[in-house]
């Protein structure tokens, strides 16, 4: 009955993709007459359901052509545009996205109806048509693997199809000895015989995450990948995707919906969600689902599995849980536990095996989704987001039984006094008179954001001349990524704006500036002499060279861009709902437009977002190549040195403390400082999770001509990559290491020359930021460096002191030990930074990492085990 849908199959690959399928049926009669005479009500009557499945799957790759083919760009091939030389893409032609079939003829919708109620699954292709029904063995009496299989049926002539259902294929067939392990564990009666199924259960897991998964990452003789991320991802992808779709004549679909005539049904499109394997291992295992969107994604999947996975699913679930059975084990006073024991942690290696697939199939879905689309929020081709995929893992996590492990533990220790309420004093934000206090409320950024020179709060005390002199420098500024790029005529329009200049060629006009104006005046004119620099020149023109000369001795640093100027001093506010300042780089606009009236109207518009529950957003307002990836790298530090104001929270309470002895508010000022690094750790993992990084060794690149410059010499590419660790001259990392009392360079222990170089410029670059430091933070450091005033020190002091409590010494080492430990996390993100910035400098900084690692776990506090030791001597 099925013939004419099973010829139209072997044909798929040649006519589905370029659309030709479509007007093939469409204009032969004789062959919608054939294809309609599967709709007929009497059409399954003698067929078994090996046949009708095989049904299903033809009508439904048949289909998916009729209906898809076509739409992809370049698939009907390309013209020429009325004889131009240039050729265009037709983007489908005419099958292209403008005429997409809304409905389904008949000829095609009856049979798919028909088989779609008669197997109680949604009339479009899934996992069971792709993987589980669409293999055959080229060998039949050789086994289910990659070279002795074939896809029955595919959509296109690629090997990436291919290649990508056949893994799938090969992942079910060795998953059904972790099937058989899971029914026989549920099935028995006996501990020992359960605790010799979990084992094999767990083999077999395994055996499918590091044997099977990392199938599909394989790559051909020449290096290429057998399924390419972007065949898939452009061109496969698009074709199975979710989608909506009318039948005509679907009377259930139409009585459903608002109006008469065939109703559009939303499809799935084929999906792992949809295979059984981790349902029924979840269900068995006794994994909940705690999240609502999680199980209404679950059941919509579940809708499109063959029938009798479904009942077997409904058969696990309705009976007790492995886990349930394993906590009803539990032994009473005086009875053995090691069994129970085993159980326990034979259980909980079964939930990390799941987990690890979870896993791998999450690194499925950031490699052949988020990656190739460069996208952070991804669809599935089942249709729903990747959210609920994170939810599941955290439910896995906590499917796990506590195991029994022996250490010492104060919430266990019988009459333990309760953890007392933390309660950290208040901290009030001193006046910030210094522009570069490190008590303000913008953290370690500049106390004023970088707008127009008429727009700040101190033009209004600016001699005329020099305010329009100013303004010009801001013109100058504002036209650098255009005239920069490629050695372009920068440095000719700043030596034709000579004339306008000339009221910064005396050192009065800049000596008497305020404090803002100047420090102001001197990331801008950095940001010009980089431009100029960076543009072939060795020295910028004498009408930027000389003033910047005087701004620099006036601020106390050289007149070098460095950290300061690039980030911590380059910085303005968008309010919620607003345009950014159009006399900035974020805009085109011209220079003078904006809507500020004065620096005092940028508090109020601060109020007033607040009072609106806005959060104003921090941007770069400087920059050189307008791309991307260098507003994302700066932005990044910006936002982490606007936060830096908990940090110097953390280290004012923890001084306070230590001071007053008093221990429990120095714990509270550590677990502040180990809650911020790890919050900061977050949320670099989120920016490299989500941020394609391909392009940004490029932007650094491209960056490394105006930003590698120095007063004495011009950095080496080495010198650079520390540099960018560091963070130059920001006091940051400096003063998380003083405060906590460790080196943050040590001394590297290596037989490898590189590595040995690159420690030695990693410290003389810490030595040679503090020069480019702004005053107050190098005074900030200063006095976090002296002599026994470490949070360190104070603790080791606090070990001596014969007052204090087991339990105060334990929560002093536990949360300094914490902090370190945070500490390490934060600099490995440094390190990922350098490994996306400079690939070919990854190992070397991998290596020095390493060593710091190293470094931290000696300095590891045992405040505990040092007073212990102590009472064995005194005893002795």
């Amino acid at each position: 009955v099925f013939e004419a849908f099973a010829e139209l199959a072997e044909m798929l690959p040649g006519l589905g993709l370029t659309g030709s399928l479509r007007q093939m049926l469409d204009n032969d009669t004789e062959m919608q007459a054939r294809l309609l005479k599967s709709g007929q009500p009497g059409a399954l009557e003698g067929l078994s359901e090996d046949q009708i499945e095989r049904a299903f799957s033809v009508v439904g790759y048949t289909m998916v052509a009729y209906w898809r083919g076509g739409t992809l760009a370049y698939s009907t091939g390309v013209r020429g545009d009325s004889g131009f030389i240039n050729i265009k893409s037709l983007e489908g032609g005419s099958c292209g996205f403008d005429d997409v079939r809304k409905t389904l003829p008949a000829f095609i919708s009856a049979p798919m109806l028909l088989l779609s109620k008669h197997l109680q699954r949604p009339p479009m292709i899934d996992y069971a048509n792709t993987v589980l029904y669409n293999w055959v063995r080229i060998d039949r009496n050789g086994p289910i693997t990659m070279s002795n299989i074939r896809c029955c049926i595919r959509l296109t002539g690629l090997i990436d199809e291919e290649w990508f259902f056949k893994t799938h294929v090969v992942i079910e067939s060795e998953a059904a000895h972790a099937v058989s392990a899971l029914i026989a564990a549920s099935n028995t009666e006996d501990e020992s015989e359960m605790l010799q199924h979990l084992v094999a259960l767990e083999e077999a897991l395994w055996r499918v995450v590091r044997a099977c998964l990392p199938i599909m990452y394989e790559r051909a003789e020449d290096g290429t990948p057998k399924c390419s991320e972007h065949i898939f991802y452009q061109i496969l992808r698009p074709l199975i995707k979710s989608g909506s779709l009318a039948f005509e004549g679907d009377d259930q679909a139409a009585g459903e919906g608002a109006g008469a005539g065939a109703a559009e049904r939303n499809l799935a499109g084929p999906s792992g969600a949809m295979s059984s394997l981790l349902p029924c291992i979840d269900a068995a295992l006794g994994i909940q689902m705690t999240s609502d969107k999680l199980r209404e994604a679950l059941a919509k999947f579940e809708v499109s599995m063959p029938f009798e996975h479904r009942r077997f699913l409904e058969k696990l679930r309705g009976a007790p849980t492995i886990r349930q059975r394993i906590l009803l084990t539990r032994p009473v006073a005086g009875e053995s536990k090691d069994h129970y024991e085993a159980l326990v942690r034979s259980f909980n290696r079964v939930i990390s095996r799941v987990l690890d697939f979870r896993w791998q199939h999450w690194q499925y879905v950031k490699n052949f989704v988020m990656k190739p689309g460069n996208i952070s929020h991804a669809v599935g081709s089942g249709g729903t987001t990747f959210d609920f995929l994170q939810q599941h893992i955290t439910d896995t996590e906590q499917a796990r039984l506590t195991e029994n492990i022996e250490a010492f533990s104060r919430c266990l220790t019988p009459g333990a006094p309760a953890w007392p309420p933390m309660r950290l004093p208040p901290v009030t934000y001193p006046p910030a008179l210094e522009f570069w206090s490190v008590d303000g409320e913008n953290g370690l950024l500049a106390r004023e954001p970088l707008v127009h020179p008429k727009d700040a709060a101190w033009a209004s005390n600016m001699p005329a001349p020099m305010l329009e002199a100013l303004k010009s420098v801001w013109d100058l500024a504002l036209r650098m990524p255009a005239l920069c790029t490629a050695n372009g005529p920068f440095v000719k329009h700043v030596e034709d704006a000579a004339t306008r200049l000339a009221p910064m060629q005396d050192d009065r006009n800049v000596i008497n500036m305020s404090e803002a104006a100047r420090e102001h005046l001197m990331t801008t004119l950095c940001h010009i002499a980089a431009g100029c620099i960076g543009c072939g020149q060795r020295r910028p023109p004498r009408c930027i060279d000389k003033p910047l000369q005087v701004v620099a001795r006036s601020v106390g640093r050289p007149p070098r861009l460095d950290h300061t100027e690039l980030v911590l001093c380059n910085w303005d506010r968008t309010q919620p709902g607003r345009e950014v300042h159009k006399g900035s780089q974020r805009s085109s606009g011209p220079a003078g437009t904006d809507t500020h009236a004065n620096g005092q109207q940028v508090a109020d518009e601060a109020e007033e977002a607040a009072g609106s529950g806005g959060e104003p957003t921090l941007h770069v307002v400087w920059r050189f190549l307008a791309m991307p990836d260098e507003e994302w790298y700066r932005a990044i530090h910006i936002y982490l040195h606007d936060e830096a104001r908990d940090v110097v929270s953390a280290i004012r309470v923890g001084h306070v403390a230590m001071r007053d002895q008093n221990d429990h508010v120095a714990v509270g000022s550590m677990v502040k400082l180990s809650v911020w690094l790890n919050k900061f750790c977050d949320y670099f993992d989120a920016h490299f999770e989500a941020k394609d990084s391909r392009t940004e060794s490029v932007m650094i690149r491209r960056m490394e001509p105006f930003i590698s410059h120095g007063t004495s010499h011009d950095l080496t590419w080495e010198e650079t990559a520390c540099w960018v660790y560091c963070m130059g001259s920001s006091v940051l990392l400096a003063a998380l290491h003083a405060f906590l009392g460790v080196k943050m360079c040590p001394q590297v222990e290596t037989d490898s020359g590189e590595v040995e170089k690159m420690s030695k410029i990693l410290n003389r670059s810490l030595d040679e930021g503090r020069v480019y430091m702004p005053r107050p933070h190098r005074e900030f450091l200063e006095s976090l460096e002296k002599p026994g005033v470490s949070v360190r020190q104070y603790c080791i002091r606090r070990f001596g002191a014969k007052s204090v409590s087991v339990e105060a010494l334990h929560d002093l080492e536990v949360s300094y030990n914490d902090a370190l430990n945070a500490l390490v996390r934060f600099l490995s993100r440094r390190v990922h930074l350098i490994s996306r910035f400079f690939p070919h400098l990854a190992s070397t900084f991998g290596t020095i990492h390493s060593q710091v690692e190293a470094s931290m776990r000696n300095n590891r506090l045992q405040l505990l085990k040092m007073r212990q030791r102590v009472y064995r001597s005194l005893q002795n």
